[in-house]
């Protein structure tokens, strides 16, 4: 009885399905552009209108950096992505592209392709 108990407990630990978070959407990603166009318009305004223009100059600048950025088709890459619990989160990915439907994988702050997914292409059954 054990020993089937075992084995059985075996297979379903094998035969278990394997699920990954997936690429729902792609969005761009205009961070950079906004801390760029933030900081040094929060500088300017601090310089040219003390503290209220340091904060108004920072507001300004960090959505016209952001707009300027994704004008001259700079973006980043950033992903909208389904995780295995079913909940949505955004993530950057400024280094790698991937496509909507993409098995993926979160690891801290960033998103790698599943190794299973490119298993599954690489051998067609």
């Amino acid at each position: 009885m054990k020993s089937k108990i075992l084995l059985l407990a075996g297979m379903f630990a094998l035969a278990t399905s394997v699920q990954a978070d997936e690429v729902v959407k792609a969005v761009p990603d205009n961070t950079l552009g906004q801390a760029v166009g933030g900081w040094s318009a929060f500088l300017i305004g601090g310089a040219v209108g003390g503290p209220v223009g340091a904060v108004i100059g920072g507001i300004a600048g960090a959505w016209s950096g952001g707009h300027i950025q994704q004008a001259t088709d700079n973006s980043e890459n950033g992903y909208l992505v389904q995780a295995e619990n079913g909940s949505r989160q955004y993530i950057r990915s400024p280094n790698q592209a991937f496509t909507v439907g993409d098995q993926v994988k979160i690891t801290g702050i960033r998103i790698i392709a599943d190794e299973n997914q490119s298993m599954a292409k690489a051998s067609p059954e």
